[in-house]
């Protein structure tokens, strides 16, 4: 499990008082509080240091040779390199390396890779903005220069899921909303509710920050649990390359070692390998492939309905659960969201003691339950620290300034209603 520690950056000052500072990152992280408290930057710093480790371990196993020092730069696409000073800290630790700045110094060390790289899971990741709509909401948007450069990466994989597509028809998570891509004109179509065709740059702005959500995540889902064996014929001359060499590295057994060269090269042409050599082989060379799926969304609940956001949110937990080590981090402004995560949990919970699917499938989807050892919620305060919500009973907390800001509401609002009764009789 990944952990970071962040203090005196941007909004967050103290940070976590607890784990000495670090924050855990499980499978299920949620990131929720006021705005501008440092929910983005805790996304942020960690899709860094996740491409950061990635990079690290490519370039140990001699597919790169990226030499990163320098945070600061790291962080300006993110528009977060104006949040350092000289009490900054941030504390990265991964499953093969940790990174450290400090005192204006950045420093990074491996751990025991050869032990620890078995372990690593090399992942795809993607940051999925707020600011999403603007690639649904403008026709001609890929064109747009100096697009920021979150969005300008979804907007790529945006368009690599549209292409790859063999049917280009695409279901939404909510309203029963249909969208069509015609590859000729490169347009999209939003399906209705009544079967009224209308441009995405049309529709809803629900709709609009759903679309490149979905697609992606689904997309990127799919292409990181494909075949093992067939990606290897997707890999170019020079990848192969590299990956014969760190073969060779291995000179313990000479005799195996030419039998896993020529089974590659077999591979790479799409025949049929004896099953114990093919496997071999996977077990060797899954570092180099993209195997696992972080991904991290701002505000999934943006723009929609409550009962839409739960679809959303169940989507986004359908994709997690497709393989144990995806994960999922979000931000969030929303009360429902908790809630919702909540259901999911206790639905996991119901699982293992034993009720049926079918029955808990009329009020969630399975698919979509986690269980609560498997969540974190984080919340981010106005004085610059960050607090977990502790479960109870390995179900999310609802102790959070979201509910209370229900709660204050509710309160309010009776409170008029006493006013109703004592002047309006």
């Amino acid at each position: 499990m990944a952990k970071l520690k962040i203090k005196n950056f941007g909004p967050i000052q103290n940070g976590f008082s607890e784990n000495d500072g670090f924050l855990e990152i499980s499978p299920v992280t949620v990131i929720c509080g006021n705005q501008a408290t440092g929910k983005s930057t805790i996304a942020k710093l960690y899709s860094i240091f996740s491409w950061l480790e990635k990079a690290n371990v490519k370039s140990e196993l001699g597919i790169t040779s990226e030499n990163i020092d320098d945070l600061v730069s790291l962080c300006k696409p993110y528009r977060i390199d104006e949040y350092f000073n000289e009490q900054t800290e941030i504390h990265y630790m991964g499953t093969t390396c940790e990174f450290i700045y400090q005192n204006r110094k950045f420093s990074s060390k491996t751990i025991d890779l050869n032990k620890n790289l078995i372990q690593y899971k090399r992942p795809k990741i993607m940051y999925v903005p707020a600011e999403r709509n603007l690639l649904t909401s403008i026709e001609d948007a890929e064109n747009i220069k100096n697009l920021p450069s979150m969005l300008s990466i979804l907007m790529d994989e945006y368009e690599k899921a549209k292409k790859a597509s063999k049917s280009g028809v695409f279901d939404l998570p909510i309203s029963n909303v249909k969208l069509i891509y015609y590859k000729n004109s490169l347009t999209m179509k939003v399906v209705t509710d009544n079967n009224r065709t209308i441009s995405i740059y049309s529709a809803s702005s629900g709709i609009q920050s759903v679309t490149p959500l979905s697609i992606v995540s689904k997309y990127i889902t799919d292409e990181v649990s494909s075949n093992f064996l067939k990606n290897i014929q997707k890999l170019s001359a020079n990848e192969r390359k590299q990956i014969k060499e760190w073969i060779k590295k291995d000179t313990k057994d000479e005799e195996k070692n030419q039998l896993l060269l020529s089974s590659f090269d077999q591979l790479i042409y799409g025949k049929t390998l004896n099953e114990n050599i093919a496997k071999d082989i996977e077990k060797l060379l899954h570092y180099f492939f993209n195997t696992c799926f972080i991904n991290i969304v701002e505000e999934p609940e943006q723009n929609l309905y409550p009962q839409s956001q739960n679809k959303v949110l169940y989507e986004l937990l359908e994709c997690k659960n497709n393989s144990d080590e995806n994960k999922l981090l979000i931000t969030t402004h929303s009360p429902y969201i908790l809630a919702y995560l909540t259901q999911s949990a206790k639905a996991a919970e119901l699982l293992a003691k034993g009720v049926p699917e079918k029955e808990i499938e009329k009020i969630i989807p399975v698919k979509a339950a986690v269980s609560g050892e498997k969540i974190h919620i984080y919340e981010t305060k106005a004085d610059g620290t960050i607090k977990l919500l502790k479960p109870y009973k390995s179900l999310p907390s609802d102790e959070n300034e979201l509910n209370k800001a229900l709660e204050d509401q509710n309160e309010s609002f009776s409170e008029l209603l006493e006013l109703e009764a004592k002047f309006c009789k």
